[in-house]
Parts: C-alpha cells; sequence; structure tokens
C-alpha cells in the first residue's frame, strides 16, 4: 500500500464516521465500533507508511 492509498483509506474511513449533531440518529454500539476501529486500521496503515520513509 502506498502513502497515497493509506492516506485515501484513512479519509474514507473518517468521512464513514457518524456527524455527532445530526439529530434523530439512533446510537448503535456495534456500528459505531466498527467504523472507529476501520479509522484506527487505517491511521496505524498511514503511520507503518510513514514509518517507512
Amino acid at each position: 500500500m502506498t502513502e497515497h492509498d493509506a492516506l485515501a483509506g484513512l479519509r474514507d474511513a473518517v468521512a464513514a464516521l457518524p456527524d455527532g449533531d445530526a439529530p434523530g440518529d439512533e446510537f448503535d454500539a456495534a456500528e459505531h465500533a466498527t467504523r472507529f476501529e476501520a479509522v484506527h486500521d487505517a491511521l496505524v496503515a498511514v503511520l507503518a507508511d510513514v514509518d517507512r520513509t
């Protein structure tokens, strides 16, 4: 994975996070955890790419 791919993955993962200000949205803890885990994994990939440079 290139650094640009990793950054794009992180950008996509963050964009998928729910908007905390959205009225009427029900809180789904499992979905919330899955999305934050995706952000974590994407951030780790970015940091791994930076570490290789």
